[in-house]
């Protein structure tokens, strides 16, 4: 995986931006922790990937998800706008707050056998991410957990 700068997203700049300081050195650091966490970060796309489940019923992905971010010292409220998969994870109370949205749902007859350049589903015309948007969630997270680590410094 190459250095994914782009883990640390819009959010991660507003906040590395508000610290001018040691802006260079806050980079650094955050370069630094999600280069630490490369392995989690494919841990996590293959893990999603191989759930695919469809919008709205998304209950091992999401459950998969909050796990890591409990773990990781984050609160969890769950069944957030009347949909059981959804949720809300936050750290701290103060400010800045860390905001990011990842969409964890498989699509219809997506399934595809991973590593495979051309259509090859699992299962034919079974739910999955065959189109990779399951990568969203690890590098999401891991810019939410990178940050949290920046912040506590």
């Amino acid at each position: 995986m190459t250095r994914p700068l782009f883990a640390l997203s819009l959010f991660a700049m507003a906040f590395l931006q508000a610290q001018t300081p040691a802006l260079d050195q806050l980079k650094k650091d955050a370069i630094a922790g999600v280069d630490a966490r490369s392995k989690m970060v494919q841990e996590i796309v293959d893990t999603v990937f191989s759930f695919g489940e469809l919008r709205f019923q998304e209950v091992e992905t999401s459950k998969y998800l909050t796990g890591i971010l409990e773990k990781n010292g984050f609160q969890v409220q769950r069944g957030v706008a009347g949909i059981p998969t959804a949720w809300v994870a936050t750290w701290g109370s103060a400010k800045p707050v860390i905001g990011f949205i990842t969409d964890i749902d498989g699509i219809p007859r997506a399934s595809q056998k991973p590593g495979v350049a051309y259509h090859d589903p699992i299962v034919e015309n079974a739910p999955g991410h065959g189109e990779g948007h399951n990568s969203g969630n690890a590098v999401n997270i891991v810019a939410a957990l990178v940050l949290k680590d920046l912040m506590t410094k």
